[in-house]
């Protein structure tokens, strides 16, 4: 329940943000871990980019299930909100499914909230 509660007021917080309409603001989840090992010279490269050619991105809504579901085994959690313009060539949409196809410049993040499991 602490989980839950945390992780309500961290989105409710990073969805005052201000953006333009013209733009596409999107969240990644990452481990402390992954973040601090997977980053080299301020480009966060994960696993994925090797295996699948990019980096899952989602819209705030579906956060919390992926929380729950993909990053279950993860203690301490980081949320990136990251807009992108929507003439990013290396940002496509298959469905509801954002996907990022390059390494992400850490300099686009906008907002990096922490938040734990308990």
């Amino acid at each position: 329940m602490k989980f839950y509660l945390s992780l309500v007021l961290l989105i409710t917080s990073i969805s005052t943000a201000t953006v333009s309409i013209a733009d596409t603001t999107l969240y990644h989840i990452v481990s402390q871990e992954e973040l601090q090992t997977l980053t080299q010279d301020n480009i966060y490269s994960p696993l994925s980019i090797e295996l699948e050619g990019y980096i899952h991105f989602s819209k705030l809504e579906l956060i919390m299930s992926y929380a729950n579901d993909a990053y279950i085994d993860r203690k301490v959690l980081f949320l990136l909100q990251v807009t992108f313009d929507d003439d990013d060539e290396d940002l496509r949409w298959i469905g509801d499914n954002p996907d990022y196809y390059r390494g992400l410049d850490l300099t686009m993040v906008e907002q990096k909230a922490e938040f734990t499991r308990n």
